[in-house]
C-alpha cells in the first residue's frame, strides 16, 4: 500500500483548502479501506475529519466515522448539520450506534433520536438497555433470517433481498412468527441444496448460541471454541434477538486483554494515554502505588524488628536484595501462569488441589537450584558455611512459598468474584518481600544464634 502511505496530512489539508474539495477527497480516497483513510486522517482536526466524513458520503464516509475511538466520535458529531447528524445514526452499525447513543449525556441522546427513522429509533432504545459487559451490549440486530417451510429457491430470493444490510448472510437463522429461534442453515447449505427441497429439511437444529445476559467474554470463548463466524444471541423465551459476530469479539478480547495488562500492572483503569492530560494518568496511578507504599512499611517494620541480627552479622544484608527479588519473580511467573490460564479457561476452580501440588513440586525443584547457587556465592563471597546455609535455605523456601502464593491468590480472588488479574505483578512481588524478609530474617536468627 506505498501510493496510500504517502499521501500525508499535509497533502490531505491541502486538498480540504480547495474550493472543490468535496470532489477532490472523494477522489483521493475512492480506492481506500475505511482504516486506511482513518489512520491517515486519525490526527486531523475534529472540522476537518467531518468534512472527509461528509465528502465521501455513503457508506463510506459512515465507515470511516466508525473507526474512531467514541470520544473522537462525539469530537466530529458536534460539526455535522442535524440533516447529516440523521444520516450518521441512520446508517451506523447498530451495535456501534447503540455504544454512540450510550456514551452520550440522557438529554443530548433524547434530542438526536427524533432524528433518525421510527425503526431505527426502537432498535437504538432495545439496544441501549442492555448492561454493559453482556452479549446484548455487543449484538447486531442485522441478521438473515427466513422461515422453515419454504422451498430453498425461495429463501435464496430473500436472502438476496436481505443481504445488503446485513452484518453477515454466512449463516441465515431459522425463525417462526414470534421470532423463535429454531434453527440455521449456512449459505453453502441453501446453494447446495436441490431448489425445491425445503428450508425445515436441511436446517441445523443443533443450535450453539448465548443468552443476552451472557457476559461478552463468555460469547467470545464459544466463538472460539465452536470456530463460528457468527452466535444468535436469545432472550430467556429463546426469542432470536440478534448476532455476534467474529469482528465484535475480536474488539472484545482486545478490550479485555487491555483491561487485564492495566491491572496486572497495577495501572488503574484504561484511559486513552495519548489523549490524557498528565494529570489523569497520575490520578489512574496513584492510589495503586500508594497502596504499595503501605504494604512496603511492612518490609520496614521486619527489617526494624530484627535490626539486632543484621547488626551482628552485617553480610546479611547483602543478600535481602537477591532473595525478595527471586521471590518476586517466581511468584510473578506463577501468578501470570494461573490468570491467564483462568482467562482462556484452561484453569477451572475444582483444579486448586492439583495447581497446590504443581506449584509446590515446581517450586521445590526451581528453589533447590536457586538456593543452591545463592549459597555457594555466599560461601565463596563470606567464607561462611553457616551463612550459605542461611542464604540457600531462605532461597528455598522463598520460592516455594512465592510460587504457590502467585498462583492461589488469583484463584482466592477469582473465588471471591473479584477479577484475579488485580492480584498483580507488583502486589505479588510487594507480598513476597514480605515473607522473604520474615523467612530469612527467622532462618537466620536459628541457624545464627
Amino acid at each position: 500500500m506505498p501510493h496510500k502511505q504517502s499521501l500525508i496530512s499535509p497533502e490531505i489539508k491541502e486538498i480540504l483548502n480547495l474550493p472543490n474539495k468535496a470532489e477532490n477527497i472523494k477522489e483521493a480516497f475512492s480506492d481506500f479501506h475505511s482504516r486506511d483513510i482513518f489512520v491517515l486522517c486519525e490526527s486531523l482536526e475534529p472540522q476537518e475529519n467531518a468534512e472527509i466524513v461528509m465528502a465521501l458520503g455513503r457508506p463510506l464516509g459512515i465507515e470511516f466515522f466508525q473507526e474512531f475511538k467514541i470520544k473522537q466520535q462525539r469530537e466530529i458529531f458536534k460539526r455535522f448539520s442535524k440533516e447529516w447528524m440523521g444520516h450518521l445514526l441512520d446508517e451506523m452499525a447498530p451495535d456501534e450506534r447503540a455504544d454512540f447513543i450510550k456514551a452520550l449525556p440522557r438529554e443530548r441522546a433524547d434530542e438526536l433520536l427524533p432524528l433518525v427513522a421510527q425503526a431505527e429509533r426502537n432498535d437504538i432504545k432495545k439496544l441501549v438497555q442492555y448492561e454493559e459487559g453482556t452479549a446484548g451490549s455487543i449484538l447486531t440486530t442485522e441478521y438473515a433470517f427466513i422461515p422453515q417451510d419454504i422451498k430453498v429457491k425461495e429463501a435464496i430470493e430473500r436472502l438476496k433481498l436481505q443481504a445488503f444490510n446485513k452484518e453477515t448472510i454466512y449463516y441465515v437463522y431459522v425463525t417462526d412468527k414470534d421470532r423463535q429461534l429454531l434453527g440455521f442453515v449456512s449459505l453453502k447449505d441453501l446453494l447446495v441444496a436441490g431448489v425445491d427441497r425445503v428450508v425445515k429439511e436441511i436446517m441445523h437444529t443443533n443450535i450453539i448460541s448465548s443468552l443476552v445476559t451472557d457476559d461478552k467474554e463468555v460469547v467470545a470463548q464459544k466463538l472460539s471454541d465452536y470456530d463460528l463466524l457468527a452466535i444468535p444471541v436469545v432472550d430467556n423465551a429463546n426469542r432470536l434477538m440478534g448476532i455476534v459476530t467474529v469482528d465484535d469479539v475480536l474488539d472484545v478480547i482486545v478490550d479485555e486483554s487491555t483491561e487485564d495488562i492495566y491491572k496486572y500492572g497495577a495501572a488503574g483503569e484504561y484511559v486513552d494515554y495519548m489523549g490524557s492530560h498528565p494529570g489523569v494518568i497520575a490520578k489512574q496511578r496513584i492510589l495503586w502505588l500508594l497502596v504499595l507504599v503501605v504494604m512496603g512499611f511492612f518490609s520496614g517494620m521486619i527489617m526494624e524488628k530484627y535490626a539486632f541480627q543484621l547488626e551482628a552479622v552485617v553480610a546479611l544484608a547483602f543478600f535481602i536484595p537477591l532473595l525478595c527479588d527471586s521471590g518476586g519473580n517466581a511468584g510473578t511467573q506463577s501468578s501470570t501462569v494461573v490468570i491467564r490460564g483462568l482467562a482462556t479457561g484452561e484453569i477451572k476452580m475444582k483444579d486448586v488441589f492439583r495447581i497446590l501440588r504443581k506449584e509446590l513440586l515446581a517450586g521445590l525443584v526451581v528453589g533447590l537450584a536457586m538456593g543452591g547457587l545463592a549459597g555457594i556465592r555466599a560461601i565463596i563471597m563470606n567464607k561462611d558455611p553457616l551463612l550459605g546455609v542461611t542464604v540457600g535455605l531462605s532461597m528455598i523456601v522463598t520460592v516455594v512459598v512465592a510460587t504457590t502464593l502467585g498462583a492461589m491468590l488469583p484463584l482466592l480472588f477469582k473465588k471471591m468474584k473479584l477479577d484475579p488479574a488485580l492480584m498483580s505483578g507488583p502486589f505479588i512481588t510487594s507480598i513476597v518481600d514480605i515473607v522473604s524478609l520474615f523467612v530469612y530474617l527467622n532462618i537466620a536468627v536459628l541457624v545464627l544464634k
